[in-house]
Parts: C-alpha cells; sequence; structure tokens
C-alpha cells in the first residue's frame, strides 16, 4: 500500500503560505524526495521531468526562468503545470511568484506554496518530514519508554505486568513514549522510530487506577514523543522447563520492517524486580554497543584458565 500525505497537511505542519489554489489543497503527495526544475525551465527538455514529485523553486529557478523571453514564460510555465505533478512551493528568496504560475495554477488545478525557508534548509526540512509520513508503518501492542537515552520496546501478554513495570520506571526519572499501542516508522534501512498514537499521548492505562497523565503526574520529562527503537525486552511468565542462557552469550533478536534488533526475554516471577532488570538490560546495550561484553570476556578469561594460560 503507497501512503499518502496530502497537500494541506505539508501546509499546516510545515507553516506554508498559499499563494494560489487553497481548494485544491487536498491532493495527494507520494513521494519524499522533491524535484527543482530548473532544466525544464530553462531549456525546454522535459524527458526527465519528475512530475510525480514536489517542485521546489528557488533564486536559481528564477532566474532561468526570467532568462527567457517574454512569450515563452507562460507557454513553459504551462508546461511545467500540464504534467500534473503535487505541487509547487517557492522559498523565501522569491520576492513575488510570476504572474506566468498562477495562472497556470489556476488553469490546471494545482496549488502554489511559499516557504519561510532558503531553498537548501527547505528541501531539507521538507525531505525529512515526507521521509517520516511517508515511511512504512505498522502497530505493535507494548510499551516504549526512554530509558537513560535508551529506547526500549516492552512486550508481553496480557497481565504480565508491563505497564506496571513502566509507571515504576516513570517514577525514577525514565521517559513513556507509548503505552499499550506503539506506532513504528522505518525510519531507515537501520532505524525504526517508535511515537505513539495521537489519540493516547502521555496517557497511560494502570488496571485499578485507569488512565492516567504521565506529565501531570510526573512533569515534562515524563514523555518523550518519539524515540529510535533500540532494545527488545519481552516478559514472559517464568516456566521452570525453560532451559535459560545463564550467561548472555547468546544474543536474541528480532526484527520489524527487516531492521535487526537486540531482544533480551526477562522471565516474571514474584519477587523479581522488573523495573531494575529492565533498567540493567538497557545499560548493559549501551555497554555492548561500545564494544563491552562482560558474558564474553568471562568465557574468555574461564577458558585461558583452564588451559592454563593465566597464572593469577
Amino acid at each position: 500500500m503507497i501512503e499518502k500525505v496530502t497537500v494541506r497537511k505539508c501546509v499546516e505542519v510545515l507553516k506554508l503560505d498559499v499563494i494560489s489554489g487553497e481548494e485544491y489543497l487536498d491532493r495527494e503527495i507520494t513521494r519524499t524526495v522533491v524535484s527543482q526544475p530548473g532544466v525544464e525551465i530553462y531549456s525546454n527538455y522535459f524527458e526527465f521531468y519528475e512530475d510525480d514529485r514536489i517542485q521546489v523553486l528557488g533564486t536559481k529557478e528564477m532566474n532561468l526562468f526570467y532568462m527567457l523571453k517574454e512569450e515563452e514564460r507562460l507557454e513553459r510555465a504551462r508546461k511545467l503545470f500540464s504534467y500534473n505533478p503535487p505541487v509547487f512551493i517557492f522559498t523565501i528568496h522569491v520576492e513575488e511568484v510570476p504572474l506566468q504560475f498562477i495562472q497556470a495554477s489556476n488553469e490546471y488545478k494545482i496549488p502554489i506554496l511559499k516557504s519561510k525557508q532558503r531553498t537548501t534548509a527547505f528541501i531539507t526540512t521538507l525531505s525529512s518530514y515526507l521521509s517520516e509520513e511517508l515511511a512504512e508503518k505498522k502497530s505493535v501492542h507494548g510499551v516504549m519508554l526512554d530509558i537513560n537515552g535508551v529506547g526500549v520496546l516492552l512486550r508481553g501478554k496480557s497481565f504480565v505486568g508491563k505497564s506496571e513495570t513502566a509507571l515504576e520506571l516513570i517514577k525514577r526519572g525514565h521517559a513513556l513514549v507509548s503505552d499499550d499501542l506503539v506506532d513504528l516508522v522505518r525510519k531507515d534501512e537501520f532505524e525504526v522510530i517508535a511515537s505513539s498514537p495521537k489519540m493516547t499521548e502521555k496517557l497511560m492505562e494502570i488496571r485499578g487506577l485507569g488512565i492516567v497523565d504521565v506529565v501531570d503526574l510526573f512533569g515534562v520529562k515524563a514523555f518523550r514523543n518519539k524515540k529510535r527503537v533500540m532494545l527488545i525486552v519481552d516478559l514472559v511468565k517464568w516456566d521452570e522447563h525453560v532451559n535459560l542462557d545463564r550467561l548472555g552469550l547468546e544474543q536474541e533478536m528480532d526484527s520489524y520492517f527487516d531492521v535487526q534488533i537486540p531482544k533480551v526475554t526477562i522471565h516474571v516471577q514474584p519477587g523479581r524486580n522488573l523495573a531494575t532488570l529492565i533498567e540493567v538490560a538497557a545499560m548493559n546495550w549501551r555497554v555492548k554497543s561500545f564494544g563491552r561484553n562482560a558474558a564474553l570476556e568471562f568465557v574468555n578469561k574461564l577458558n585461558s584458565i583452564v588451559k592454563g594460560e593465566n597464572k593469577e
């Protein structure tokens, strides 16, 4: 399924001014990359015109446009619009949008917008926004937390204690990203970003207490609007028949959108302090990310003793 975002939403989020075609803002954008049609404007060469992209025009494109003869300008503007790109956006140093573009906008029912940023900065902002909005998405059940800068996705079956454990972690100074339903977006080939659905932002459901707002209870530092998923923690009920990797040599992995993410499994049992265990798991992930693996170092040291290589 192709993700889409409307021109109207771009106007609202990026604070763009509508110059022409306000009634056409519901047009859809499906590409994350943008186009600067300088070649098409000056040379009338449309063989590779990227007409399915947002068309961004700055001072360079306008200088090329005004180098055309007067009688060519309307024809060139109309040709740009005739391929039906989603929208034209002029950047801040274009003092006045040419009348030929406004005329073509009305004729082809394509809006013209104006940014308050310079061309390079605006393209960066726009591309970043579109990459996030149009990225592949999915929702999963769990709790997403920021624990000392480490994005932890807490998963487990109902009644295993996810929300209660998350509440304890927030009380200790960590931050909630989302409770119960977590929206995941693939940012690039290496990163998955988690956020909360708008309906449940800052909210947690605690059985016996109902819905609570973590910002009201713990302050603004208790909430992050999004965070990269760096570690997955699965909470599972204790089973004495399961063989556990007591040393932690084997690194479990899981994936979303084919992005591999480290995972740890914590067995839930009365008396185990889950909040502390999850804190340590996050800290241990950070240490491993710097190249330090205590379990592997222990095994190597033990092997050297067995082989008689360590005389200490």
